[in-house]
């Protein structure tokens, strides 16, 4: 796993926001609204983000259901799966979840290392562990309120057997909680969608079709990382992110699915953020995320990104 430690220790970098802002389209703050609108039908300014959505919508219900009113609360216990520099972990705690125990769990110890120093701030329980999606076993059967994704549930491959160990621990009233990639395998691009990435490609001014990552060269089409290429640069990149839809919510009762997007914008941007700095460049950008939002609404495209609460399940996924 020597090659994806390298990929995942981008985020301790400093210079990795900087970076970010070049190649990911996540790295362009105004795709976060777009996110949101999909999400939720507003802004972040007018609904909130799905940090603010999951306190909203889930966290407090869950909490009052497990300490009645009129009950001393004591708070919910939390483990997060693929935790990476606990950056998110950090957030949520900041804005308010009534978490008193976390447990934060990571294959790599110098993102563990630094969740430990992000949350060392906060006085409740905590503890980290190396985790490994496809040996969960080793790491016990300790029961949380809350299992928690944040982009790393796709990079399992043994998803039968996770499965089987998540439902192991997560409490009777627990749930399930996450945000993650549900996209084709390896980063690839479903046909229908394709087609439509092609012509908004072709449509673009050279400036905005510029590779950041070959000197800036023009791209005159399109063209989508092989799966070879994808995993030689993260040999655990989304190997079953299709297989993990359907497993997930065939396995897991469903309380909430919302979409995200970036069946459009997550592989146009890819390695051309950066080329957006103009109003006219950032026009051309609310167009094409008003575009994918409607699409995906009309469900003409499948959503590559999804939120998700789910409950425990009295059915397991056979190996």
């Amino acid at each position: 796993m020597t090659e994806c430690k390298t990929i995942w220790r981008q985020v301790l970098a400093d210079d990795w926001s900087e970076r970010r802002a070049r190649i990911d389209w996540m790295g362009i703050p105004q795709m976060h609204d777009h996110v949101n609108e999909v999400m939720t039908g507003g802004t972040r300014a007018e609904n909130g983000d799905w940090i603010d959505y999951s306190l909203r919508s889930h966290l407090r219900r869950l909490q009052e259901k497990r300490d009645p009113p009129g009950s001393k609360a004591k708070g919910l216990s939390l483990v997060s799966f693929g935790c990476g520099p606990g950056t998110i972990e950090q957030e949520f705690l900041r804005r308010g979840w009534p978490i008193d125990r976390i447990v934060c769990r990571e294959y790599d110890t110098d993102l563990l290392s630094r969740a430990r120093d992000n949350l060392d701030q906060f006085a409740i329980s905590k503890d980290f562990e190396q985790f490994d999606f496809n040996n969960p076993d080793k790491n016990g059967f300790e029961k949380f309120d809350v299992a928690f994704f944040c982009h790393s549930l796709h990079h399992c491959t043994d998803i039968e057997r996770f499965l089987a160990y998540l439902n192991l621990v997560v409490r009777d009233d627990g749930m399930i909680l996450g945000v993650d990639y549900f996209g084709p395998p390896r980063l690839q691009i479903a046909f229908e969608s394709i087609k439509i990435i092609n012509d908004i490609f072709a449509a673009l001014p050279d400036r905005l079709r510029a590779n950041l990552c070959s000197e800036g060269v023009i791209d005159e089409t399109f063209s989508v990382p092989t799966i070879a290429e994808c995993r030689s640069g993260d040999p655990s990149e989304a190997p079953r992110s299709s297989d993990l839809r359907a497993l997930l919510f065939a396995t897991f009762p469903v309380i909430d699915v919302l979409p995200m997007g970036g069946t459009l914008l997550r592989p146009l941007l890819a390695y051309r953020a950066g080329n957006f700095q103009t109003e006219e460049d950032f026009c051309i950008l609310r167009l094409t995320s008003i575009l994918e939002r409607e699409l995906i609404r009309g469900r003409l495209i499948t959503s590559d990104f999804l939120y998700f609460a789910l409950g425990r399940s009295n059915r397991l996924p056979q190996a």
